[in-house]
C-alpha cells in the first residue's frame, strides 16, 4: 500500500464464526499495520473502500463499514483544498480553455458576480452526444437512489444521484474538457477577482493566501448529480451560515466558546465550511422550461441563517434553466433548489465544483451522510 507508507499492511482475514455448511467464511476482517498516520490512513481506506463496495460486496461484509466511514469524514477538519495554481491553464497546457475563460468569464461577469453574489453565462462549454450516450449506459445499469439517508436514517431534502469525479472518471466520459474548465476557475478568479469585496476578518489558510485566497477541493473534485422525473432538491445552503458564541468580543474563546448568547452582538457570524464559490456547469441538450428542474436561485440570501426563512420570508428568485452548456457561479452561502423534473424521458445533469476559501475562522464542516447505491458521499 505505497499511499500509506513504505511498510503498510492491509490483511482480510476469514471470520470463523460466519463460516456457512461448508466450511467457507462469508465474513472477512480487515487489519491494518504499520500506518505512518494510523487514524487518518485508516480512515481513507475504509472510504476508499466503501468507493469501490460494489465490486467487493460479496465477498466482504460491509455492514459496520458506513459507520466507519461517517466517523472518520465527520472527526476531519473542513477540507483547505489544493494550491489553484497546480491546475491553472499555464500549468495544465491547455490554452483553448485560458481563452474560453478569459471570454466568457469576463470583466462584466466578475462585475455582475461581485456586485449580485452570481452570474449566468451561457454557451460557455456544451457537452457532447456521445458523453452523454456514455453517462446514459451507465444509469440503465439500474444503480437507483431512493432518497438520501441522513445519520440517523431520516430521508430528507433531495433525491438525485450524485457522485465524484476525478480526471481519469473525467477522460472515460469524454468531459475532460468540462473539467479541466471548472478546475481552472479558481486560479482565474484569484487573479481577477476583487477579493476585497470579499473582506474576511480572518486569516487565510495554506494554500489560500490574501491575493489569491481560493482554492480548489482535493481528491474527487467535481461532482455530478443525476434527475429524473419526479425527482428534487428542497432549498438549501452549500455553505450555511451560523453563529459562534463571542461574549468577549473575540473570536474563539475557548471555554467561554459554548455559552448561549443574550443578543446578536454577543455573536459572530461564520460560514459552516470553506466553500466561497460554487460553479455549476450544465449538460442538458434541448433543456426547455416544460421539463422543470429549473434551478431556483434566492436574491440576496446568502446572509439567511436558516434556509426554509427565504421561502416564509418570500425571497425573490430566479429560475435557471439548466441548458447544455450554461455556466452558473454564486455566492456558496446563497439558498437555492433544484426544482421538481418533468420530463420523463429525459435526465438532467449537472457538474459542480466549490472553490473553497480556507481561513482561520473556525468553521467545523458539514455533516456527512452516505447516498445509497450510486457510489459517492456527500455533505448535507
Amino acid at each position: 500500500m505505497p499511499d500509506f507508507g513504505d511498510l503498510a499492511t492491509i490483511t482480510f482475514s476469514p471470520r470463523l464464526s460466519t463460516c456457512n455448511k461448508f466450511g467457507n467464511p462469508t465474513e472477512y476482517i480487515l487489519f491494518a499495520f504499520d500506518f505512518d498516520c494510523p487514524l487518518e490512513d485508516f480512515g481513507m481506506l475504509c472510504l476508499e473502500i466503501y468507493r469501490y463496495r460494489a465490486d467487493i460486496q460479496h465477498a466482504v461484509c460491509l455492514n459496520d463499514l458506513e459507520s466507519n466511514v461517517l466517523d472518520f469524514l465527520n472527526s476531519r477538519p473542513p477540507d483547505v483544498g489544493i494550491d489553484a495554481e497546480f491546475t491553472s491553464c499555464e500549468v495544465i497546457g491547455n490554452e483553448k480553455i485560458g481563452l474560453l475563460l478569459k471570454k466568457v468569464v469576463n470583466s462584466d461577469a466578475l462585475e455582475k458576480l461581485q456586485r449580485e453574489g452570481f452570474v449566468v453565462i451561457d454557451n460557455v462549454l456544451k457537452t457532447s452526444q456521445s458523453s452523454m450516450d456514455k453517462f446514459d449506459k451507465l444509469t440503465k445499469k439500474g444503480r437507483r437512489n431512493e432518497g438520501r439517508t441522513s445519520r440517523t436514517g431520516v430521508r430528507y431534502y433531495r433525491t438525485d444521484k450524485v457522485a465524484f469525479l476525478n480526471r481519469y472518471n473525467a477522460l472515460d466520459f469524454g468531459i475532460e474538457d468540462q473539467y479541466d474548465f471548472l478546475l481552472t476557475l479558481a486560479s482565474h478568479l484569484n487573479n481577477n477577482l476583487d477579493f476585497e469585496l470579499y473582506a474576511s476578518p480572518y486569516k487565510p489558510l495554506f494554500p489560500g493566501t490574501k491575493e489569491h485566497p481560493l482554492s480548489n477541493p482535493s481528491g474527487f473534485n467535481v461532482q455530478i448529480a443525476e434527475f429524473n422525473e419526479g425527482q428534487y432538491y428542497v432549498a438549501h445552503s452549500d455553505n450555511s451560515v451560523n453563529f459562534k458564541v463571542n461574549p468577549h468580543g473575540v473570536f474563539g474563546t475557548g471555554a467561554n466558546d459554548n455559552l448561549s448568547p443574550s443578543s446578536d452582538s454577543d455573536r459572530t457570524r461564520r460560514r459552516s465550511n470553506y466553500r466561497c464559490i460554487t460553479a455549476i456547469l450544465y449538460m442538458n441538450e434541448g433543456w426547455v422550461k416544460a421539463d422543470g428542474g429549473q434551478l431556483r436561485l434566492y436574491q440576496n440570501s446568502a446572509g439567511v441563517l436558516h434556509p426554509h426563512t427565504v421561502l416564509d420570508n418570500g425571497n425573490e428568485y430566479i429560475d435557471i434553466n439548466p441548458s447544455n452548456g450554461k455556466l452558473l457561479l454564486f455566492d456558496s452561502c446563497m439558498v437555492h433548489s433544484v426544482e421538481k423534473v418533468f420530463n420523463k424521458i429525459k435526465t438532467r445533469r449537472a457538474l459542480t465544483l466549490w472553490m473553497v476559501r480556507p481561513e482561520e475562522s473556525g468553521a467545523t464542516g458539514e455533516d456527512y451522510f452516505l447516498i445509497g447505491d450510486y457510489g459517492g458521499i456527500v455533505e448535507t
